[in-house]
């Protein structure tokens, strides 16, 4: 019995903890850094599986950097972009200021959206979706490739459905590194090698077959502890 109370003082101190961090605006956990390559997290190169803190900034130089956050949520940040996390009342938020990066959310997963240039992005509440979002030139381009995307900009909302892609203008985009050429999609940035670099050479290439890989093959990752 005193085993049993001492193993509930410490969950309940562990969980107080966790809501006295929120309450402060406290480092919370919003995910982990499965793999990354040319990256920096908060200025420094980290090590595979490393807990992502809400605050926390990423930067990809010629390479990218894949990230497993709560929810079932999964996103794959190329070349050049350069994204920082936030953990809200309502789930976790990707801002990212210049690049391109493509994400997978779950059916069942909740709270996650990304902003860009003033504009929001986040999946159609309880569907399963696969996207992409660039920027470029000062545009915002925003791919559905599987379900449908919410696009919010200054107040109004549209739909992007499978297969269609949204160009809306932005005033603060910036320019990713490389700028993808006329013809290129970031979708085809990615090489055989660098996916091989990374274990994930199932995917065969391709952001959006690369973020289908990582969320088939990797492990649950927990947001508060790193994985094994």
């Amino acid at each position: 019995m005193r085993r049993r109370g001492l193993n509930r003082g410490f969950l309940l101190a562990g969980v107080l903890g966790l809501a006295a961090a929120a309450a402060a605006g406290g480092r919370i956990p919003v995910g982990s850094l499965v793999g990354s390559k040319n990256a920096t997290l908060d200025g420094r190169a980290p090590l595979p599986h490393t807990t992502v803190l809400s605050g926390d900034r990423l930067r990809v130089g010629n390479g990218l950097a894949m990230v497993a956050l709560d929810q079932g949520n999964r996103m794959l940040l190329e070349s050049g972009t350069d994204a920082s996390f936030s953990r809200e009342t309502d789930g976790v938020t990707v801002s990212m200021t210049q690049g391109s990066l493509s994400f997978f959310h779950p059916e069942a997963g909740t709270g996650f959206r990304m902003k860009a240039g003033g504009v929001t992005v986040s999946p159609a509440q309880g569907e399963r979706a696969l996207g992409e979002i660039a920027l470029v030139n000062g545009l915002l381009l925003v791919t559905a490739k599987d379900g449908t995307l919410q696009v919010e900009k200054d107040g109004a909302t549209q739909s992007v459905s499978k297969g269609k892609t949204l160009t809306l203008a932005t005033a603060a985009a910036q320019s990713p590194t490389p700028t993808p050429s006329a013809n290129s999609h970031p979708e085809h940035l990615l090489n055989h090698k660098t996916l091989v670099d990374l274990g994930i050479a199932a995917a065969g290439g391709g952001t959006a077959l690369a973020t289908i890989a990582l969320t088939r093959a990797s492990k649950q990752v927990s947001p508060v502890t790193p994985a094994p």
